[in-house]
């Protein structure tokens, strides 16, 4: 990321890889998102998604705490749940030692202080209509905050090759963090770890511009690769 200019980017939506044969080590964690750090403008956000492992459930807290070290703020631990009344899409642990694994954390960080959430942007319609009254005045809107608990559900897959990535997360995860952090338009949205470039693809739609890097030639979707000029994949 040496040719993005200190404090020239609006938002940070990425999943970094979490499994040693994919690219993952505390020592790139700590670079790549120290260098995060520093092409973020002030007072902009860092959502960072994290697979979990069965054998090491303390790596996504250990490189959140990381992402503390190089000068982020932790704001907050969001649970995406890939599951509704226990029907979803997650990997069956087979045996009698485990649970099945239903979700996994988003985490959001600060650089700095001055940033305000449009947490309607993402909202969700209030079930008791005289809470409408309540929460917001007469003239208010049918929508509350939707906390940090977030059921995502991926597309239906039939198809091996509809999978352009292994670890890959859904649309909307990256465009309810963007609707979220409250951009003005155009704003540019990096991801580090774009992977099949679906943060870029959501930034697209939303109508602002995106950058990402990766380095796995396998997992990039030509598609997207020239579709516009507001992206940039490295």
């Amino acid at each position: 990321m040496s040719e993005l200019e200190n404090d020239s980017v609006d938002l940070i939506v990425t999943s970094p890889p979490y499994k040693e044969e994919d690219g993952f080590s505390y020592q790139v964690m700590r670079e790549v998102f120290g260098d995060c750090f520093r092409v973020l403008k002030q007072d902009g956000l860092l959502f960072m998604n994290f697979g979990h492992l069965a054998g090491h459930k303390h790596r996504p807290f250990r490189t959140a705490e990381l992402c503390e070290y190089v000068g982020f703020t932790w704001v907050d631990t969001i649970v995406w749940t890939k599951h509704q009344r226990g029907e979803g899409h997650f990997t069956p642990f087979q045996g009698n030692k485990r649970l099945n694994n239903l979700w996994e954390p988003i985490f959001m960080f600060s650089k700095g202080s001055d940033y305000q959430l449009d947490r309607l942007a993402i909202g969700v319609e209030f079930t008791d209509k005289s809470n409408i009254r309540r929460f917001h005045g007469p003239a208010g809107s049918d929508l509350r905050c939707r906390g940090n608990v977030w059921f995502i559900p991926y597309d239906t897959i039939t198809l091996k090759e509809q999978k352009t990535h292994k670890d890959r997360f859904p649309l909307n995860l990256p465009r309810w963090c963007i609707l979220l952090a409250n951009l003005e338009p155009k704003s540019l949205i990096l991801d580090p770890f774009c992977g099949s470039g679906t943060t870029l693809r959501a930034a697209n739609q939303l109508g602002h511009r995106a950058v990402g890097y990766e380095i796995n030639e396998d997992c990039v979707d030509p598609s997207i690769l020239y579709t516009s000029d507001a992206m940039d994949w490295f």
